[in-house]
């Protein structure tokens, strides 16, 4: 059996909480099972954030050199990590376009008992609701 996650719910910080998962004292075969995923959804992850960058890259304003143009605020001061988007309602329009994809995880959910876990930080299990049954 399958599920499908959309790319919105994939993300580094979800592979992170799955690992985490990994590591806590839970079920061997349902952390084998775990692994599987990780490894499966680790390949749609960095296709997405790669897609991501083509986003950010065709729509990020540049200066003659090529180079990104940064915002400034109202003193002059760059703002940092911040860029400058030359069609906001398109380039919305792509990355809304690329998160709302679903994608076929060939694996079973997982029963959430199975785990045995005793604690869990709740911004992990967040992450990755998606993998567990109702």
């Amino acid at each position: 059996m399958s599920f499908k996650v959309r790319n919105s719910q994939l993300s580094n910080e979800a592979l992170q909480s799955l690992n985490n998962l990994i590591e806590q004292d839970i079920n061997a075969a349902v952390a084998f099972k775990i692994m599987k995923v990780v490894k499966f959804i680790s390949s749609i992850v960095e296709s997405k954030v790669e897609a991501e960058k083509k986003i950010f890259e065709k729509w990020t304003r540049k200066d003659q050199n090529g180079e990104v143009e940064r915002p400034k605020d109202d003193e002059g001061n760059i703002i940092n990590d911040a860029v400058m988007i030359t069609d906001v309602d398109a380039f919305s329009k792509e990355m809304s376009d690329l998160l709302n994809i679903e994608n076929e995880i060939p694996f079973d959910k997982i029963n959430f008992e199975e785990l045995q876990l005793k604690t869990i930080k709740i911004k992990d299990l967040a992450k990755i609701e998606f993998l567990f049954e109702d």
